[in-house]
């Protein structure tokens, strides 16, 4: 199987899933974020705008910093645990 296996977890909600490479990108990567925080948290309603409010953060537990703020897709890796943010304007 080729591309990549991650995780995203918002809160103490975890699920893995799969990508692959020519898929990858920041807009599909914060979609699928709006798919995860829509089958989680039904009852929100966060409307359409929600992409715009993701951010997406690496957990990298070697840096200082665990949470590091994703700018690219080429910052993902096989096996990341991407943590979902909604930003407090949303």
């Amino acid at each position: 199987m080729s591309g990549f296996s991650l995780q995203f977890q918002s809160g103490l909600v975890l699920e893995s899933f799969h990508i692959e490479p020519e898929n990858l990108s920041l807009r599909r990567l914060k979609q699928e974020a709006v798919d995860f925080v829509n089958k989680h948290h039904p009852k929100q309603r966060l409307g359409d705008r929600l992409a715009d409010h993701i951010l997406l953060y690496k957990h990298d537990p070697r840096s200082v910093n665990i949470l590091q703020l994703i700018q690219s897709a080429d910052e993902i890796s096989e096996g990341c645990l991407l943590e979902i943010v909604i930003s407090r304007g949303f």
